[in-house]
């Protein structure tokens, strides 16, 4: 009888002498940005799966964006070329 007390009590002394674990605020963030970026990439995962049609096309129009960007800074590159050579050919023809 007098064991039973006796390991009750180890018991409970045990568990309250044990340090209590103590997580910092900047470790508690990460686990919480962790667990958000899977539940968000989870969710796309999902919608690519219901709207395939609709990612085709917004991956197309993205397509079309960047080759009309790229379109425009190579008309302006080719623009400062040609107006840079036609500079140095009247600075050489007047100098």
């Amino acid at each position: 009888m007098f064991s039973k007390l006796k390991d009750f009590y180890n018991s409970k002394v045990k568990s309250t002498q044990q340090p209590q674990t103590v997580v910092r605020a900047d470790q508690v963030e990460a686990q919480q940005q962790k667990i958000r970026e899977q539940e968000r990439r989870r969710a796309e995962e999902e919608y690519k799966q219901q709207h395939p049609e609709q990612i085709i096309q917004e991956n197309l129009s993205t397509f079309e964006d960047k080759t009309n960007k790229l379109k425009k800074k190579l008309n302006i590159a080719i623009i400062t070329v040609f107006g840079l050579i036609v500079l140095v050919f009247l600075i050489l023809f007047f100098i």
